[in-house]
């Protein structure tokens, strides 16, 4: 994948030595509260690379995670996860982590509004679907701002 910039990031493939980081920050109880996972660990995030190593992402279907850096220091500051369903070609699902040292800086809204532009422009997508805990009010706000519909609720 060709990596994405904006204003204040890059959004690109995750490396081996972005690891160390991806599994302290998906660690931390905060940003896991409202993830898919209680305890992510450096074991978890070997494992992850080396699937993606295995299966690379082509944009037409399958899974991949994408490192958000920022541009000024080139610190890692989330990760993205797209998913092209193989029946489903037309429908990416999108999901985001960050940081929580970055919270509350726009750096979310920013590299999701990127992911979609692309998903949009480059892949050729119709559709961009998040799942969203409704207890997660902070990444429901980012969302609606964005221009998401909210199809379900609690």
């Amino acid at each position: 994948m060709n990596w994405i910039e904006t204003e204040r990031l890059m959004i690109r493939d995750l490396q081996e030595e972005d690891l160390e980081t991806f599994a302290d920050y998906r660690g931390k109880a905060e940003v896991a509260k409202y993830q898919s996972w209680d305890d992510y660990g450096l074991q978890e995030a070997h494992s992850l690379y080396a699937y993606l190593q295995r299966h690379p992402f082509n944009g037409k279907y399958g899974m991949t995670q994408l490192a958000i850096e920022r541009k000024e220091d080139h610190q890692m500051i989330g990760d993205l996860y797209l998913k092209i369903d193989f029946f489903k070609r037309y429908e990416l699902f999108l999901g985001y982590t960050l940081d929580s040292t970055y919270w509350k800086n726009g750096y979310g809204q920013e590299a999701v509004r990127a992911i979609c532009h692309y998903a949009f422009n480059v892949l050729n997508l119709r559709q961009v679907v998040c799942y969203v805990m409704w207890e997660n009010e902070a990444s429901l706000r980012l969302l609606k701002r964005l221009g998401f519909d909210q199809i379900a609720s609690h």
